[in-house]
């Protein structure tokens, strides 16, 4: 099997349809934000580089983070009405009846499966508050920038902060997703 069929097998398996699209789209639109911020380029004066590069990269980072908005409130409202907020979150409540199985297991150098209120949705709770972070911090910055706010420039500054934890979180996120895909392939084929 091919990794690309072997990965669309996997989503369709775990997710619904409405789920699976939106993930994809919102994981290609980030992916393209964070390639095309580094080509931005707005002033401590919020002007707007000049560049033909630099002018349409900034306006299309804008026009797709405004469309990343609603399409992420969208994202996180679907799962917390799917699973509820303390499968992502079960510490808050003090729940680790998952959560110290998953370690063990991680410990002794094997993948837990993806169990509910263990470590990996831990680990996509992390990944829903951080996206919600940067697209709450990069909303209040345009805002901010329209207005010509004095604060502007610092908006912009902590959302590029807390950019680097969603860029941490995809490529590690991803990383696994994938290793733990290849892995249950692996384990399919040799069973």
């Amino acid at each position: 099997m091919q990794p690309l069929s072997i990965f669309k097998h996997y989503l369709q398996e775990k997710m619904p349809p409405a789920i699976r699209h939106l993930h994809i789209t919102i994981m290609l639109l980030i992916i393209a934000q964070i390639i095309i911020s580094n080509f931005i380029e707005v002033e401590r004066n919020g002007e707007i580089g000049t560049s033909g590069i630099e002018f349409y990269a900034t306006w299309t980072h804008f026009i797709t983070g405004l469309t990343l908005v609603p399409l992420i409130i969208m994202f996180v409202v679907l799962e917390f009405k799917r699973h509820g907020f303390s499968y992502f979150y079960p510490y808050l409540s003090g729940n680790f009846k998952q959560i110290t199985p998953d370690i063990k297991q991680l410990l002794s150098f094997k993948l837990p499966e993806a169990q509910p209120y263990g470590l990996a949705a831990i680990i996509q709770g992390l990944g829903l508050g951080a996206i919600l972070l940067v697209v709450g911090s990069g909303l209040t910055w345009f805002i901010g920038w329209n207005i010509g706010a004095a604060w502007e420039h610092d908006l912009k500054e902590l959302h590029e902060f807390l950019t680097s934890f969603v860029e941490a979180y995809l490529i590690g996120h991803g990383l696994v997703g994938l290793l733990h895909v290849f892995l249950l392939n692996k384990e399919k084929s040799i069973n």
